[in-house]
């Protein structure tokens, strides 16, 4: 997936979950830019390197989105929330993506109710293979490791639970952590910020649910999906310490400004 119109720029602050303060690198002005990630990602801290998609809709009350941040200024992030489903649409399409248990897939749905529940993805294979796959997005890291999630999310502790009746109902039934950068050898699950969700895919996995995960490739200005990656549930997490970018002010940028 490609960007169009990319500005690099330094990040100054977030002063809700939808905005942030940004300093365009070629001109030095400061914009307003939308934030394409509402979650609590500490990747956002003051003066780390950005990357901006300039949009000129009229109609917008921001000309730019956010969709990406240079970690430690060593690694591109992609915090675009609305990617992974697209990148695991094509995937899924064009059989990149493997799915145990699923022959050449035929047929892809996205958003499809099971249940009480909306469920990214509905698919079968050549073999007529029936199978449900849900989506998450992954921004969440230290070092090596990566982790979901950045935030409690009883959406996503009820995906788990529908997963699992899906798989004790006759489904083939998928969790697919989609990292979205690259260098991560190992995603699990944060129990420290969400314990329930934890035991809820433990029981899930119990019960014939698949958990999978891919990282990706990012740049600037583009993302596509790379690899997969192991998933284990007991690998311990611990976060890096940084606080939350929403509501995370530049005192000095600020004064300047």
């Amino acid at each position: 997936m490609k960007y169009p119109n990319i500005h690099l720029a330094t990040f100054i602050d977030r002063p809700n979950r939808f905005i942030s303060h940004c300093r365009l690198m070629d001109s030095k002005t400061v914009v307003t830019v939308h934030v394409k990630n509402t979650g609590r990602t500490s990747i956002l801290q003051p003066g780390i390197l950005v990357s901006l998609s300039q949009n000129d809709n009229p109609n917008r009350k921001t000309k730019y989105d956010l969709i990406a941040a240079k970690k430690y200024n060593q690694f591109w992030i992609n915090i675009d929330s609305q990617v992974p489903n697209k990148l695991v649409n094509e995937g899924l399409m064009e059989n990149f993506i493997k799915l145990a248990k699923i022959n050449r897939i035929t047929k892809v749905k996205p958003e499809t109710t099971f249940l009480n529940s909306r469920i990214d993805f509905s698919g079968k294979d050549d073999s007529n293979n029936k199978f449900l796959l849900e989506v998450k997005g992954v921004t969440l890291f230290n070092k090596k490791i990566g982790a979901f999630p950045d935030a409690p999310t009883q959406r996503g502790l009820k995906h788990v639970k529908t997963l699992t009746l899906a798989a004790k109902s006759g489904y083939l039934a998928y969790l697919l952590f989609i990292v979205q950068t690259t260098g991560i050898s190992i995603i699990t699950i944060d129990r420290e910020i969400f314990p329930e969700l934890a035991e809820a895919i433990k029981v899930a996995m119990a019960s014939g649910v698949i958990v999978l995960a891919y990282d990706c490739k990012v740049t600037p200005d583009s993302i596509s999906l790379n690899h997969p990656i192991k998933f284990d549930l007991n690998q311990k997490f611990k976060s890096d310490g940084l606080p939350s970018s929403i509501g995370l002010k530049s005192d000095k940028t600020n004064k300047k400004n």
